[in-house]
């Protein structure tokens, strides 16, 4: 079992210890009034330290003085002592890390709600995607959620933290850490009011006069400072022994279902870019360092390859013998003969393209702006480099979709698989869920019977053409439900968390408090496949994420003549 190192003044920078990990950076010792605080990742160690936004938080507060940082993980609870932290932070990535989260609040007795809880207990925090874009389902669990990049709001929250620890009332020190810290929202300092029970919400009302009506996201402008990369490589991670490095992040393309683009648009007029890089000399500093310690380097980010300075990395991996080399998805358009032979010599066997749709009709529809001819070009790109496979990504149940369109996404697969007959073809392919901060929150969900005949369409056309791996219906729709929820859920999440937590005890969940008459909230389609008005208040408005609603709203229209438009692929 993997257990965290105490720190010392003669620590050297560099040190490969008996749990085999190698850490990047020089850990300082902690001074004798330093804050405590864990990071906790609900999940085990393995996965944990293959989390590139949760490891990067620890190394910033590892090398701070003034806090005593520890790392905690699902599977290492029994080691470390909840009284002695004074706060808590957990990263929050999936709606099911709920349950995982649930559990350690029960392994350390930790009250469920953060109303019950005194000071003598941890204040308690999260971050991550869900946090960013609804943190509202699970509201009343958390003390407090910070909005943005963690890296921008650490440093400040534990400085305002530390004005404010001596308080001996709980609900007084979150209330200065809500007006003082910029990012941070907390849920307990406003009140929800609804049109009736089972109807929309009718006001968000802050409990007190200095308490922002909403909270802005924060963003990092110089990336040059804060390029994330893997601070301690560990050979019991899921990436084991790996260097991940982040070439960008944020994505200037703006298809309109996706939650990567738009919680990383800066706030109009900010100036922020879309999209988001450090420089390639700072990028080429942290491989080159790292590489030291590791032969194998993983390139992250929305669309790496659109890094304006990708080909110059690309030469410099090249130059670099025995390296393997790994990337999260690539955009069919920046595919050229370069980055398919660097990734070939890195020893990939196959790339990731994100295509969503193999019809013109709704990529112009999603704004995903891909030529059919673009498309196949990559491919033969790929096919020429020598590589084994290509895995694309696909999505059904798209706004205005039709079945004619998942049919032409098979038709696309068979005429790539036809002129490549070489290259072995996969589709990974989920069905779409409406996420809050898009153009698309609006949008209604497929219900499960008609995404799972979408998705048995695409099985059949493609047999023996590529292999299709769906996601679960039921768990898109649990994701649809919790990504546009409120907190009328807690109920039944708590609930579904007593019987088992897992995905078929979300139906049983609902029953049994409908049996009960403790369903005073809306049912689950309510939440999940309905369309929203445009003017309805959505219960994550409290939350700023920089742009403003009405021009949310018409990116999600259909564009002008889509309607009566005749596309062929």
């Amino acid at each position: 079992m993997a257990t965290d190192f105490k720190k010392t003044d003669s620590r050297p920078s560099y040190r490969q210890d008996e749990h085999q990990e190698t850490y990047l950076y020089t850990p300082v010792a902690p001074n004798p009034d330093a804050l405590r605080v864990a990071m906790v990742y609900p999940a085990p160690y393995q996965i944990a330290m293959s989390s590139l936004g949760y490891m990067i938080l620890f190394k910033q507060l590892d090398t701070n003085p003034d806090i005593d940082a520890r790392r905690i993980y699902a599977d290492t609870l029994q080691e470390h002592n909840p009284k002695e932290l004074e706060l808590m932070g957990l990263s929050f990535a999936f709606e099911l890390d709920i349950v995982k989260v649930l559990d350690i609040y029960a392994e350390y007795q930790i009250p469920m709600f953060a109303k019950d809880r005194d000071r003598s207990h941890p204040l308690i925090f999260a971050g991550g995607p869900v946090p960013m874009s609804n943190p509202e389902p699970f509201a009343e669990f958390f003390d407090f959620f910070l909005i943005g990049e963690g890296e921008e709001v650490m440093d400040t929250l534990m400085h305002v933290y530390r004005k404010y620890r001596h308080l001996s009332d709980r609900e007084e020190l979150i209330h200065r850490l809500a007006v003082e810290v910029p990012g941070l929202y907390a849920p307990g300092m406003y009140d929800i009011h609804y049109e009736s029970p089972d109807g929309p919400i009718s006001a968000i009302v802050p409990k007190y006069e200095d308490i922002p009506a909403q909270v802005d996201k924060q963003l990092i402008a110089n990336m040059d400072d804060f390029i994330a990369h893997t601070p301690i490589i560990s050979d019991k991670a899921i990436f084991a022994n790996t260097l991940l490095v982040e070439v960008m992040r944020g994505c200037a393309h703006r298809c309109r279902f996706c939650l990567a683009s738009y919680s990383m648009l800066g706030p109009m007029g900010s100036g922020l870019p879309a999209a988001r890089g450090g420089t390639i000399e700072k990028i080429i500093k942290i491989i080159e360092n790292g590489i030291q310690y590791t032969d194998k380097v993983g390139l992250l980010g929305a669309l790496v390859s659109d890094h304006p300075e990708f080909p110059a990395l690309c030469d410099y991996l090249d130059s670099k013998e025995g390296l393997t080399i790994s990337s999260s998805s690539l955009r069919v358009d920046t595919i050229t003969e370069q980055i398919a032979n660097t990734f070939k010599k890195g020893g990939q066997k196959q790339l990731t393209l994100a295509i969503e749709t193999g019809s013109e009709r709704m990529r112009r529809r999603v704004n995903k702006n891909l030529r059919h001819e673009q498309i196949l070009e990559a491919s033969a790109t790929l096919a020429k480099a020598g590589l084994e496979g290509v895995k694309f990504y696909g999505m059904v149940g798209l706004p205005d979709e039709t079945d004619n369109d998942v049919e032409l996404l098979a038709e696309l697969l068979k005429e790539v698989r036809k002129e490549n007959p070489k290259l072995k073809i996969h589709l990974g392919c989920s069905s779409f869920v409406p996420k809050a901060g898009t153009p698309f929150q609006w949008q209604p969900k497929l219900d499960n019977k008609a995404v799972d005949h979408r998705f048995e369409i695409l099985r059949k056309k493609l047999l023996k053409v590529a292999d299709v791996r769906a996601s679960s219906a039921k768990w898109d729709y649990f994701q649809a439900f919790l990504s546009r929820g409120d907190r009328r859920l807690t109920k039944l999440i708590v609930r579904f968390y007593e019987l088992g937590g897992s995905l078929g005890s979300v139906n049983r969940a609902y029953k049994e408090l409908k049996k009960e008459g403790q369903v005073d909230f809306p049912d689950l389609d309510w939440y999940a496949l309905r369309e929203r008005p445009e003017h309805e208040i959505l219960p994550w408005e409290i939350i700023s994420l920089g742009v403003p609603k009405t021009i949310l709203y018409k990116e999600g229209l259909p564009p002008p003549g889509f309607e009566n438009a005749v596309f062929k692929n």
